[in-house]
């Protein structure tokens, strides 16, 4: 074994052991590359020195740098990519690692994730180029699965030091791994627009959401559960209609469908049905909204099956009188735990952007096959581009399903994303179809029209509504399940005036540390026994019922950024004092978060 690589070796078992265990059992063949693109490498030498590597990938030829002036390489490829006021770079490819060294050196605050992706190029390339400074400041991802990258990033996404993250290709790379590139790329950006929608949507309904729930799993027992629908409609198909501007031409051919397919409407195309005289076998709702309330409100029909989670409006559960069924919903963190109480099982269905999204899991999980889109627009196709009057800073341009310039938003744009993340997954076992023939193009679903559809099922017949009927008697929950509630309730109560107390205590620790009672000077070990103290509060609230079904909707985005800042100040903080400014400061907004919230959730209890 060569002095580099044995060197380069020593330090990856050190600073980056997950790639040294891989390439221990990659040297004694027990590891099987995922990917596979290179074809051929040599080694390019000048007078016994090496000075390059030519690399044979798809039938093409790629030298991995500029031999003649690689630092000057290194430095055009910083100035043409990297944006100083970042606070992280997601770069893919390793090369000679010229380019890493600038970046590493010339700006040593910078977070750098470095994705290498052929097992067999890095190893060539460390049994030659001495990567001690990239190994020891970067953080290596060797021939990984696409998704623990992007749960990496996603990570980078919720850090709250100040500064963007860019994703960038050392460019060879970008040409010799261009599929891969090109994945992790639309990935990553497609994670960060969804993230900013789910970052937001958190911040704004999450009280309200755990409120409801409250409220509304007291009606659990009016009505029945979603599980009875599971696998119960293979291979008849499922129309999701939406209420995008290009549903009203779709009406008539959607009449024709009674009995042929399951018809879902998603959110407020239920209006727009029964407006044009067609009554869906199911309606969906899950917004938290007063609007959603008014909504089902104004549903006329008493014979649409109501598929809802507890998180949606009280006033939706109130006001509608037809059957419903209820959903277990990933935000819905309470119900999921009264049903595990109560020992009722009940698959969650997937959460999205929209309740669109919800309609394609549960079209899914039911069984439909093909599954059908309707009014999935996606964008505002019903104004013009070049429209001088639009002023609405909300609104994106993209291409449509031709080509041509539409309208968009950010939340149609994850809402999309969505989908196509999720028939990337499900496509190899049902077909999918949209019929919207407008708006944003749906990756992995087949462009069609809706008429086409029609013809195909036109010799179908099923007793739709006998069967759904049927399901429902049998789904209903037991009238039982009003004791168990209020156990649970009593149950949960009893865990809030523990904590309350063990707030106090943490509040009066940290009023201590801030007023120098408890000092480092003074007394070390009494310092270090409260400071451990304040820590371990925060751990038991974190591991209870409470907060894992009560709070976390609430404040686990706020705990996050508190949680950070005391790292952040512990790690670069040398002085004392302004350690504990930091530190005092930020849990005294956490102590305040846990006072205030647990009392809003104490008075939910209460109603």
């Amino acid at each position: 074994m060569n002095e580099v690589l044995q060197r380069n070796l020593k330090l990856l078992e050190k600073h980056q052991p997950n790639v040294f265990k891989k390439l221990t059992l990659y040297l004694k063949n027990q590891y099987r590359p995922l990917n596979n693109f290179i074809d051929k490498i040599v080694i390019a030498r000048q007078d016994e020195i090496i000075i390059n590597m030519l690399v044979t990938a798809g039938g093409r030829e790629f030298l991995i740098c500029n031999h003649e002036d690689p630092i000057g390489e290194a430095y055009n490829w910083i100035d043409k990519f990297i944006d100083p006021s970042n606070k992280a770079d997601v770069v893919f490819g390793i090369g000679f690692g010229y380019h890493l060294e600038v970046l590493l050196t010339g700006f040593k605050n910078k977070k750098v994730i470095l994705i290498e992706p052929d097992i067999q190029l890095f190893y060539q390339i460390i049994c030659i180029r001495n990567l001690e400074l990239i190994i020891k400041k970067s953080e290596i991802f060797l021939d990984e699965q696409m998704d623990i990258v992007l749960d990496r990033l996603n990570l980078l996404l919720w850090d709250t030091e100040a500064g963007g993250i860019q994703c960038e290709p050392f460019e060879v790379y970008g040409y010799m791994f261009e599929s891969l590139w090109d994945e992790l790329r639309n990935k990553f950006i497609k994670q960060a627009q969804n993230f900013n929608v789910d970052f937001s949507t958190k911040k704004v309904y999450g009280e309200l959401w755990t409120s409801n729930s409250i409220s509304n799993a007291a009606k659990l027992n009016e009505a029945a559960n979603l599980q009875g629908l599971i696998g119960n409609f293979r291979n008849i198909p499922g129309i999701l209609v939406s209420a995008g501007p290009s549903l009203k031409k779709n009406i008539p051919l959607l009449k024709e469908l009674k009995n042929k397919a399951i018809i879902m409407a998603a959110g407020t195309a239920v209006a727009i049905l029964e407006e044009n005289g067609i009554t869906p076998n199911f309606m969906v709702g899950i917004d938290a909204s007063a609007a959603e309330a008014e909504l089902h409100k104004k549903v006329i029909s008493k014979d649409i099956y109501f598929i809802y989670t507890n998180q949606i409006a009280k006033g939706s559960i109130e006001s509608y009188k037809g059957p419903k069924f209820f959903m277990n919903y990933p935000v819905d963190l309470y119900s999921a735990e009264l049903l595990k109480y109560c020992r009722i099982k009940s698959d969650c269905v997937l959460s999205g952007p929209s309740v669109a999204n919800t309609c394609a899991d549960l079209l899914y999980k039911m069984g439909c096959n093909p599954i059908v889109l309707v009014g999935q627009d996606l964008a505002y196709t019903n104004i013009k581009v070049d429209d001088k009057n639009n002023k609405d800073p909300n609104m994106i341009i993209d291409r449509d399903v031709y080509g041509n310039l539409v309208y968009t938003s950010t939340v149609f744009v994850s809402m999309r994303n969505w989908f196509e993340g999720y028939f990337e997954k499900i496509k190899a076992d049902v077909e999918l179809l949209n019929v919207t023939e407008g708006g944003l193009n749906i990756e992995n679903t087949v462009n069609c029209a809706l008429r086409d559809v029609v013809k195909r099922l036109e010799n179908m017949d099923f007793d739709i509504d006998g069967k759904i009927s049927n399901i429902y008697n049998k789904s209903r929950f037991s009238k039982e399940l009003a004791t168990k509630f209020n156990e649970f309730k009593s149950k949960l109560s009893g865990e809030i005036t523990k904590f309350e107390r063990l707030f106090e205590e943490q509040d009066k620790i940290v009023d201590s540390i801030s007023k120098d009672i408890y000092h480092p000077a003074k007394n070390r070990i009494i310092f270090e026994k409260m400071t451990r103290r304040v820590s371990e509060i925060t751990d038991l609230l974190l591991d209870s019922t409470l907060y894992n079904i009560a709070l976390k909707n609430i404040v686990d985005i706020d705990f996050y950024i508190i949680k950070l800042e005391v790292e952040r100040a512990t790690k670069e903080l040398n002085d004392y004092n302004e350690v504990k400014a930091v530190f005092t400061d930020a849990m005294k907004r956490q102590v305040s978060l846990e006072k205030e919230k647990t009392k809003f959730i104490k008075e939910c209890l209460d109603k």
